[in-house]
């Protein structure tokens, strides 16, 4: 993860579009996998009452929501709905035209929190339009409502970086001390696919969430950062995760390294034994000695396996020699046969002659113990 955490002027982050998402070298090991086993009642609530800054409307999502990040497990603090969105996502040059913000908190301290930021418009096409459309004020209450993963897309990337709470902040109220002066490790992640939501939704949201129909009521205007993060500053704090969004069958513990498209497991530790004075180790119902597992040559094995090598190919060559040899002793033979039979008393070259056995000796050695030589002689 980026070490370098952004200030009060610089959040929400802002993407320059004039950099490329290319930049990035992408982390393999930073993906988040949402649990949602129950849909929330989906109802609309103002964030108006008491000192409430009116940043947005509160969702009413299921309390069993959570997610597993980076060897954690994070449960739901709240939900909100902001319109319109406060980040600038690559490829923009203004915010989406909602924004739905899901926060979470690890079980147990020292406590981390995470935002899940996930682009909402009417302008696109994505998940999301029949959850969006079940947000009420009135939700009724035997009516079957979607769960926050359906939000979601297996395998979406996310822009990930660590700043300071946005809740409370507004347009009137940018930098709180609260927010801007906490230690808290909060990370924020920006899911790159958008959600679908029909206009009138779009509209009828933040309106149902007010606590009366004065415009004075409705959602306050969303913070929006005084300063641009630099290039350089940037690639330091911005996290690329491909894959970001995990699947319901994924598992987070084993998943995270990228192999060419698809994730690979982490290599398992599997129990080291000695067998006839070898480390080995079981893989697939099978001994396998523990350094060719690993791809390291042992000198007094390589010498034991190169002497078998050697022997069998020695024996190997012998055999072919005096099969290739006798072979041409009987060819030779027949041949004489044939000769005398059909040309008594006509010259040729004799069995007996002293060049003939020389010969076939050079033969059968070539063909028996030079057989690659011979192939490429003769171009086969």
């Amino acid at each position: 993860m980026a070490d370098i955490k952004l200030t009060c002027d610089e959040s929400p982050l802002a993407w320059p579009v004039s950099i490329k998402l290319d930049e990035w070298i992408p982390c393999t090991t930073c993906s988040i996998k949402v649990h949602s086993p129950q849909p929330g009642t989906l109802q609309v609530l103002t964030r108006r009452q008491g000192a409430g800054a009116g940043d947005g409307v509160n969702i009413e999502e299921n309390t069993g929501v959570g997610a597993d990040y980076r060897g954690q497990r994070y449960a739901l603090q709240e939900a909100i709905f902001h319109t319109p969105g406060l980040h600038v996502f690559p490829g923009q040059k203004e915010v989406y035209p909602a924004e739905y913000h899901i926060h979470m908190r690890t079980m147990s301290a020292p406590y981390r929190y995470l935002t899940l930021v996930i682009p909402v418009s009417h302008l696109v096409d994505g998940p999301g339009e029949a959850y969006f459309a079940a947000i009420s004020a009135k939700p009724d209450p035997i009516a079957k409502r979607p769960m926050l993963d359906s939000l979601l897309v297996a395998g979406t990337s996310l822009i990930q970086y660590e700043g300071p709470d946005i809740r409370g902040r507004t347009e009137d109220l940018p930098d709180p001390a609260a927010n801007c002066n906490s230690t808290e490790e909060r990370q924020f992640i920006l899911v790159l696919k958008p959600t679908h939501i029909r206009a009138m939704d779009l509209e009828r949201i933040p309106r149902e969430g007010s606590l009366s129909t004065d415009p004075r009521d409705l959602p306050a205007p969303g913070v929006k950062p005084k300063r641009v993060v630099p290039r350089d500053r940037l690639l330091r704090v911005a996290v690329v995760a491909k894959p970001g969004i995990l699947g319901p069958s994924s598992d987070p513990q084993t998943e995270g390294f990228q192999s060419g498209s698809g994730i690979t497991k982490e290599m398992e530790c599997k129990p080291v034994k000695v067998v006839n004075g070898r480390n080995v180790i079981e893989e697939s119902g099978r001994t396998v000695d523990l350094l060719k597992a690993l791809g390291i040559n042992d000198r007094a094995t390589t010498d034991e396996t190169d002497l078998k090598t050697s022997s069998l190919a020695i024996g190997k060559g012998v055999t072919m020699f005096l099969g290739i040899f006798i072979g041409l002793l009987f060819a030779d033979w027949v041949f004489g046969f044939l000769w005398l039979s059909m040309f008594e008393g006509s010259p040729r070259l004799s069995s007996g002659g002293s060049l003939t056995m020389p010969l076939y000796v050079l033969i059968a050695t070539v063909l028996a113990f030079y057989p690659d030589s011979v192939r490429r002689f003769f171009g086969l």
